[in-house]
C-alpha cells in the first residue's frame, strides 16, 4: 500500500469513526468529518474550493506586490534624479542670471551650507554683509543641522576666531 492509499484510509477512518477536534481556547468540538481533511493534493470538494480561492488570492497578491515594487523603483529613481538635479543646480546657482549676488563674492561650502557670500567684496573691496546661503529646489526643505545653523545666525550667535599655530607644534 502506497503513502496516498494509507493517508486516504486514515482520513476515512478518522471521519467515519466519530473522531473530533477540540479548540484549545474555547473547548468547542468539531467532528473531523466536517473538517475536510486531505493529504497532499487529494482534496474534498469543499477543501478544493478553499484551496483554489487561496491560490487565486496568492496570485493576486503576487501581481500587487510586483506593481508596488515597480512603483517603488520608479519613485526611487525620480527621487534620486530630483536630488541629483538639486545638487547640480546649487553648484550652478551663482552663474544663473536670476542669482542676485555677485558670483565672485560667493564661496562654496556645500555642506552643511551651500555658500558664504561676502557682499561687496569684488566690486568695492569692502564687505558690507556676510550671508549664509542655502540653495533649495522643488519641495526640498532645510535639514535639521541647517535649521540649527539658521537659528544660530538669526540669534546672532556667530563669532570670529584666529588660530596661530606655534612653530613646530
Amino acid at each position: 500500500m502506497n503513502k496516498k492509499s494509507k493517508a486516504r484510509n486514515i482520513i476515512r477512518a478518522l471521519e467515519k469513526d466519530g473522531f473530533y477536534a477540540e479548540c484549545p481556547s474555547c473547548a468547542g468540538k468539531i467532528s473531523l468529518k466536517e473538517c475536510g481533511l486531505f493529504y497532499l493534493d487529494e482534496f474534498t470538494e469543499s477543501a478544493r474550493g478553499v484551496y483554489e480561492r487561496l491560490k487565486e488570492e496568492q496570485a493576486q497578491r503576487a501581481v500587487d506586490l510586483r506593481a508596488r515594487r515597480t512603483k517603488i523603483s520608479v519613485s526611487s529613481q525620480v527621487g534620486a534624479q530630483a536630488v541629483n538635479t538639486g545638487l547640480i543646480l546649487e553648484r550652478l546657482a551663482p552663474c544663473m542670471d536670476s542669482f542676485r549676488f555677485e558670483r565672485t563674492d560667493c564661496r562654496s561650502l556645500f555642506d552643511p551650507i551651500d555658500y558664504l557670500i561676502f557682499e561687496g567684496l569684488t566690486e568695492k573691496n569692502v564687505v558690507s554683509r556676510i550671508l549664509f546661503m542655502e540653495i533649495k529646489t522643488g519641495r526640498a526643505s532645510l535639514k535639521n543641522v541647517q535649521k540649527k545653523i539658521k537659528s544660530l545666525v538669526e540669534s546672532k550667535k556667530v563669532s570670529w576666531a584666529i588660530y596661530k599655530p606655534e612653530n613646530g607644534k
